[in-house]
């Protein structure tokens, strides 16, 4: 077996062969617009020998077929007859490979070295090179048998395909020649292994932890019975760098990459935020979970649901979001029974540094958790960023806003007929839509109505100024010794009361459930400035995005809070590989639509599973031939008539 150097396997040969791969990729992409660009020109071509077109017109098309005539002498043309027959002659063939799409990684790859220039960041994440035995204390040289940016884009591959178990990342990454050839190991590699080490371990497994090696049998573990190529290296060395990983290399990492985004101008110059945390749960045996009590509905024999406390194990990300992008601006990750306030000045501060010299942060939109005075306080004063943030249902000024508004609803009712004639007090909704109509402000208060659709109920709220029970807000909160001077002057805040909110995102029901006791009024949202009642709802309800855009979809496509080890520096590595994955998708996807302005992108933006889907539909069995001046597209299917293979 052919062995490679230790060179050869790192950044820059991997860029090296990622630019070569590329380089292919563009051509076929450049050769089938060209060929789709020669077709509407001669379709345009046709339409001037059925009617005269004006001069204008002529000589622009006169300049796209010229321009069109240089290109085809740099490029192949597709002609899959030509290839057809050439198959069938046997003759020279230049090159095979598969016509997938973009789902595949070599996008991700050309995008995050060559784009973004993100090599030295790979690079620079790495184990530290000793490594200390934890029960003797005694410190040794770590051996490396694969170079860390090798490991660290493997890992990286693996979530963006949407892999995050051992078994998946062997089988569809770490045997697949495609990816691990680009990563410098050769196709024998591939099938026995770059190192023979275990190779007499196959089909077994240990006796308990630390114990000796027994044969796995019928109900061993999976990994040991998987059968075909052994794979360039394990899942479980995969599994035992991201548990060495550092945590600062890897937030250290994660900001490089938000900071080169807005080097590159993929944020606005002033940007809305959201910020939130979801919980990653795990099972009983993760190293490291913290434990919460929680309470959840369950449905009882008599079919009757009910709630009962129980105790989850996991931990608990923070996401600073764009709103704008999706993009993560700063992320931390902690055990489960943490305060939501715990890490929200150094995200803030984190996000701030990353976006240094490009853009700055405006507004910011945050769920009931983080309804502390302090908090709030600094948020504003210190960092000069506008906040939004429902309050809960036993604060004073919750019921401040609510009586202001009901007040005024009572005041200006009216009598109405009913459904026998009878005269009786107009219903609240029903106020609030009238007074909604003139928009005037009764002491301080405003109505305001919304039509989402004329098939929906409409969005109702009224605007409340100056509302003054706010001791809660200031620097030390509710508790600061600020409240019992004489001269104190507490700072007014702002309100909106939704009167009626179809479709209520039930994200919000959700926080609501988990951080407050269930309401008897309607939602009050704060805020410190002074603004309409509809936009301050509007910066409110961006809040969800974060849900879907984050949470979500890290979970469900990126392999978001599943690590390949069960232990806190695993998880905090898969969480920031998931993260970047999802972060490099949305990138090249907006990177790929200004590439391609002259294109019509009034098309619906798909999720990120319908793209996949849609892609993988229309690219599945198909495989492109090449020659030295031409390309064809074929099934396999028809790849195998035209060359003779026997399919019965």
């Amino acid at each position: 077996m052919a062995k490679r150097t230790k060179c050869e396997k790192e950044g820059a040969a991997i860029r090296k062969r990622v630019a070569a791969l590329r380089s292919r990729q563009a051509v076929r992409a450049e050769a089938e617009r060209t060929v789709e660009e020669r077709v509407a020109l001669q379709k345009a071509l046709s339409e001037t020998q059925e009617r005269p077109l004006p001069r204008q017109r002529r000589r622009a098309l006169g300049r796209a077929r010229d321009k069109l005539e240089a290109r085809a002498l740099r490029l192949l043309s597709r002609d899959d007859e030509a290839v057809r027959e050439i198959l069938q002659q046997k003759g020279k063939v230049t090159g095979l490979m598969s016509a997938a799409g973009t789902t595949d990684a070599d996008e991700l790859l050309h995008f995050a070295l060559e784009e973004l220039e993100l090599l030295p960041v790979l690079e620079a994440l790495m184990v530290s090179e000793t490594r200390v035995d934890a029960e003797t204390g005694k410190e040794t040289p770590r051996r490396m048998a694969y170079a860390p940016v090798v490991l660290n884009l493997l890992a990286l591959i693996s979530r963006f395909l949407g892999l995050a178990s051992g078994p998946e990342i062997q089988a569809a990454v770490l045997a697949d020649e495609r990816w691990m050839g680009l990563l410098g190991f050769n196709a024998q590699e591939v099938q026995d292994g770059a190192s023979r080490r275990s190779a007499g371990l196959a089909g077994k497994t240990r006796e308990g932890a630390g114990g000796k090696f027994v044969d796995a049998g019928s109900a061993g573990p999976a990994r040991a019975r998987i059968e075909g190529p052994r794979g360039a290296l394990s899942s479980q060395t995969l599994a035992a760098h991201e548990s060495d990983l550092p945590k600062e290399a890897l937030a250290t990492a994660f900001n490089a990459v938000v900071r080169r985004l807005a080097e590159k101008g993929y944020f606005a110059k002033r940007l809305r935020t959201s910020l939130d945390t979801t919980g990653e749960e795990v099972v009983p045996s993760f190293e490291g979970a913290g434990v919460v009590r929680k309470k959840v509905k369950v449905i009882t024999k008599a079919r009757r649901p009910r709630q009962v406390e129980v105790l989850i194990r996991g931990f608990k990300l923070w996401y600073l979001m764009d709103v704008e992008t999706g993009f993560p601006l700063a992320m931390a990750l902690d055990t489960i029974e943490k305060p939501e306030g715990q890490h929200v000045k150094t995200l803030v501060d984190q996000a701030i540094e990353n976006l240094s010299g490009h853009s700055t942060i405006v507004s910011m939109a945050l769920d009931r958790g983080f309804m502390d005075g302090d908090l709030l306080w600094w948020i504003k004063q210190e960092r000069r960023i506008s906040w939004v943030c429902p309050s809960k249902e036993k604060m004073t000024v919750t019921q401040e806003a609510r009586d202001r508004v009901f007040e005024v609803l009572v005041r200006e009712r009216r009598q109405v007929k009913g459904p026998e004639g009878e005269m009786q007090d107009e219903a609240p909704l029903e106020t609030a839509r009238r007074l909604a109509k003139g928009g005037r402000k009764y002491d301080g208060v405003c109505f305001f109505e919304r039509c989402e659709r004329e098939d929906r109920e409409t969005l109702l709220v009224a605007q409340v100024d100056e509302l003054t029970f706010t001791d809660f807000y200031g620097a030390g909160g509710s508790g600061s010794s600020r409240t019992n001077s004489k001269s104190f002057v507490p700072t007014a805040l702002h309100a909106t009361v939704v009167l009626r909110w179809p479709d209520r995102p039930g994200k919000d029901c959700e926080d609501e459930q988990e951080h407050d006791e269930p309401r008897r009024g309607p939602l009050v949202i704060l805020s410190a400035d002074r603004e309409g009642g509809l936009l301050r709802f509007d910066r409110y309800d961006e809040r969800s995005l974060i849900e879907n855009r984050l949470n979500r979809d890290g979970k469900q496509y990126f392999g978001l809070g599943r690590s390949l080890a069960r232990n806190s520096a695993a998880l905090w590595s898969a969480t920031v590989f998931s993260t970047l994955a999802l972060v490099f998708d949305r990138a090249l996807r907006i990177h790929l639509e200004k590439a391609q302005e002259h294109l019509d992108l009034r098309q619906e933006r798909l999720g990120v599973l319908r793209y996949r889907r849609q892609l993988e539909l229309n690219n599945r069995s198909k495989i492109l031939v090449t020659t030295e001046t031409l390309y064809g597209i074929f099934s396999l299917r028809e790849f195998g008539q035209i060359v003779g293979v026997n399919l019965g």
